[in-house]
């Protein structure tokens, strides 16, 4: 099914929602703005995003040879999520004006399609970028698997196929909190304010969920993700920010909380030991095998082409694990965002 304008699919000069343009709302070093970051602050961001997206992929136990790596379905959205951002800064570095929304949701669509092997039924099918082409590629291939009965709220919020608003949510009763995992790589967004980050936050949040309380608590994590990841590495996260952190944790499944936790140390530079020897020789063979095809970018010109190299060996296309997709992705992040 094709979606029914060209707006709806690229997400750039919307008609209905304001943009992200050049001379705005970015930084004087980003080449899309004059908003004023210390360089340094942005730097630190920027490379928080590995470790971060690691983390949250971390088993929690060691796996058994040979067994794909169990994820919540949540934190795949994550990933989608900061592709959806990457999207939007490449858009605004190339000096056109995007919705952070509109773009953010075909991040969520293109997760759908990940989930549950087809796109909502009355939604655009936007044009795969080398994220969930890699993501689908390697769950294929046995190199993950996500939690079974993880994410469907989420999926139920996007089933409808119509993006929805902060000011009609999908589903505003809803305070499934595992949607507190998208709050986390906009709180990484360098060279944005923070009404700003709050407002992008109540944008994701409300695309599949919406409940005053629940976004209030995901534009806090935010917030902290911010502070953490701008500052100095610390070993151990400060006094005020593990007193915060347990009030935003509290009462969340512990599978979230867990996962949130390890990504709130690894954002203050602490790093997860999520790329240890045991988790890649736990990685089954298939996924260390020569892919038959090399992903591109390009095969679109919908998109911006960041991240071409995206899931495999640039001369092999050889898929490996999701340490090696986050991996890549971070190189593109930092691309896409650092100053020129």
């Amino acid at each position: 099914m094709e979606a029914s304008t060209e707006v709806e699919v690229r997400c750039v000069e919307p008609a209905h929602a304001p943009t992200v343009s050049a001379g705005t709302d970015m930084a004087p070093h980003h080449p899309a703005g004059d908003y004023s970051e210390r360089v340094e602050t942005a730097e630190r961001l920027i490379s928080r995003l590995r470790p971060v997206l690691a983390a949250a992929v971390e088993p929690q136990a060691p796996q058994p040879p040979g067994e794909p790596i169990v994820l919540h379905a949540e934190v795949l959205h994550q990933m989608c999520t900061a592709d959806g951002l990457m999207e939007l800064l490449d858009w605004s570095r190339q000096g056109l004006g995007a919705d952070p929304l509109a773009c953010m949701w075909l991040g969520s669509l293109r997760w759908y399609r990940l989930i549950t092997g087809s796109y909502p039924e009355h939604a655009p099918q936007p044009p795969a970028r080398p994220l969930d082409q890699a993501l689908t590629q390697l769950s294929r291939q046995g190199g993950f698997t996500a939690r079974t009965g993880s994410g469907m709220t989420s999926l139920r919020g996007l089933s409808q196929g119509q993006m929805a608003y902060p000011s009609a949510p999908a589903q505003p009763e809803s305070t499934d909190s595992a949607v507190l995992l998208r709050a986390v790589p906009i709180g990484l967004v360098p060279y944005i304010d923070a009404p700003m980050r709050r407002s992008w936050v109540r944008q994701a949040i409300a695309l599949t969920h919406g409940h005053p309380e629940l976004t209030q608590r995901a534009e806090e994590l935010a917030d902290l993700v911010h502070r953490l990841a701008g500052g100095p590495p610390a070993k151990v996260l400060p006094e005020a920010a593990a007193q915060q952190q347990a009030a935003l944790t509290a009462g969340l499944d512990d599978d979230v909380a867990a996962i949130l936790d390890r990504q709130l140390r690894a954002a203050a530079g602490a790093g997860p030991a999520a790329a240890s020897a045991s988790a890649a020789a736990a990685a089954p063979a298939t996924t260390r095998a020569t892919a038959s095809a090399q992903f591109s970018a390009s095969s679109s010109g919908d998109t911006p082409n960041s991240g071409a190299r995206l899931g495999g060996s640039e001369s092999t296309g050889e898929l490996r694990t999701i340490y090696d997709v986050i991996e890549e992705l971070a190189q593109n992040w930092e691309e896409v965002t650092r100053a020129r």
